[in-house]
């Protein structure tokens, strides 16, 4: 997974999924100078888990979130303010299932996330996510984005295709 700040491109985030086969755990780096080095920037995120998306805040370069899949509890979502030097857990209420892809919403810094039960939306400053599958097949949601111009957002899923709907969170 990667993640380019909106605000620096210079500014990456990159994942590196666990491999148990080859006994390597995952790890999450950053670059502040466009790939040129990276730094480990793991930290203190559960490291044999797998790393399936993050996302650079729209509006702070040293504001992130990751997702992780697996069935460990209340491991599914972290987010950083400094860059990564420490990561709080977000994960909160979310249901134990995993998540395969996050993202901040455009211009209101809401955070979704596309899980195997469907699309969650935390808040901003909330503690809790609640469900936005309403309308959506009971399948896996692999993927989220967004046409801001249109006022649209797409949501991929695992055998039921794309479907789209108004961004009105």
């Amino acid at each position: 997974a990667l993640a380019v700040a909106n605000t620096n491109s210079n500014v990456i985030y990159a994942c590196r999924r666990v491999r148990y086969e080859l006994n390597t755990k995952g790890m999450v780096f950053r670059t502040t100078n466009g790939g040129s080095t990276f730094s480990n920037i793991t930290s203190n995120l559960p490291d044999t888990l797998y790393y399936t998306g993050i996302e650079a805040s729209p509006s702070n370069s040293n504001e992130a979130v990751v997702c992780m899949a697996g069935f460990a509890a209340g491991c599914k979502v972290f987010k950083t303010t400094n860059g990564g030097t420490s990561w709080t857990n977000i994960s909160y209420n979310l249901p134990n299932i995993p998540v395969n892809c996050i993202k901040y919403t455009p211009s209101s810094g809401q955070l979704l996330v596309a899980t195997d039960l469907g699309v969650y939306v935390l808040n901003t400053g909330s503690t809790s996510w609640y469900s936005y599958s309403q309308g959506l097949p009971n399948v896996i949601v692999s993927d989220i984005e967004f046409n801001q111009a249109m006022n649209k957002i797409y949501i991929s899923t695992f055998g039921r295709g794309i479907w789209e709907t108004s961004l009105s969170l």
